[in-house]
């Protein structure tokens, strides 16, 4: 099972998450801590980022991560409109 890495940016968006999100959240990221691609998920691929970032909905809030063969990385936790920017 892969290590959760946390960025500073993902911890600032967690906090304007509503508890609701964040608890579908917790259940969805003990499932891609063991397959970070399950298309049963709804994992798809950023494309035109780099290096390559993945995605998952939660509602109107999207989850943008990225990993290795170890970790898990959270990069971005926001609403859909806002999300894409700045990544």
């Amino acid at each position: 099972m892969r290590e959760l890495l946390v960025t500073p940016q993902f911890r600032k968006d967690l906090k304007i998450v509503p508890d609701k999100i964040r608890e579908q959240a917790d259940i969805l990221l003990f499932m891609l801590r063991k397959n970070p691609v399950d298309f049963r998920l709804g994992a798809k691929k950023l494309s035109g980022i780099n290096p390559p970032a993945w995605r998952v909905r939660i509602g109107v809030y999207r989850l943008v991560y990225a990993f290795t063969a170890k970790d898990l990385i959270l990069l971005r936790f926001r609403h859909r409109k806002d999300v894409y920017r700045n990544l």
